[in-house]
């Protein structure tokens, strides 16, 4: 089952795991270059096939990119970066989602999300937040459409928190909440309720008012959670019949 790791592969981590702490801890600063290749062979004490693939290994992790005429530069990951290696993360091995999983996140991250847009929020911010709430044409007829316009809801709220961290985490499973949102869209009450749930939302939201912010949201999500376990009931029965949902 197990293969012996070979020495250079080893020795590339390490090089990997001291070039990576330096960039972290700030003492290789974006923009900075790194020396030649063969100039970090020396200093390292390893051949250059190492280095080689160290840098490839930190370029995968967006923290270096080849820039011609410039060599080797150190870069601050982008937040797609990010939630890309995020997304292959919840993705990867699974054949299969799990919905329960999925909505799970969503209450402890989203809730907050809720209450803390009430708090912060700007005029900006409302406006955004309206004019998605009202747009709402043929988010009841087409499913692209209707999963566009509630992502955008809920990305409109994460920006009015005013903390980079949360469009970053929502970014991050937005994929599998796609196909979440996909999913729902089989029960043709679906969007109505939507539109019901994130005009509460906006109202408490408009109101500053936290508390009720985060209830509107829960309750948001809870309809959601019944609404992914009826539709997954109705796919299941079809596969059953061998007929579409």
């Amino acid at each position: 089952m197990f293969q012996t790791v070979a020495r250079a592969e080893t020795l590339a981590s390490k090089v990997t795991a001291q070039i990576e702490a330096l960039i972290t801890g700030n003492q290789l600063a974006p923009g900075s270059r790194l020396p030649a290749e063969r100039e970090l062979a020396l200093q390292f004490g390893v051949s250059r096939t190492v280095i080689r693939e160290a840098v490839r290994a930190l370029m995968a992790r967006g923290l270096l990119e080849v820039k011609s005429g410039s060599g080797t530069v150190v870069r601050v990951p982008s937040a797609e970066a990010v939630t890309k290696s995020m997304t292959l993360f919840l993705r990867a091995g699974q054949t299969e989602l799990d919905h329960a999983k999925v909505m799970e996140v969503r209450r402890l991250l989203e809730v907050e999300i809720a209450g803390l847009a009430a708090e912060r929020r700007t005029e900006e911010d409302l406006d955004t937040l309206r004019r998605i709430v009202e747009d709402q044409v043929g988010i009841r007829e087409d499913r692209d459409r209707f999963v566009s316009w509630d992502v955008s809801f809920h990305a409109a709220l994460a920006a009015a928190t005013h903390n980079k961290l949360f469009p970053l985490l929502l970014d991050s499973v937005v994929a599998t909440l796609r196909q979440v949102r996909e999913l729902g869209f089989d029960l043709p009450t679906t969007p109505g309720n939507a539109i019901k749930f994130h005009r509460a939302i906006l109202h408490q939201v408009e109101a500053r008012s936290r508390t009720g912010a985060r209830r509107a949201m829960a309750a948001h999500l809870e309809e959601a959670e019944n609404t992914i376990c009826r539709a997954l009931e109705l796919r299941a029965r079809a596969g059953r019949r061998g007929t579409p949902p």
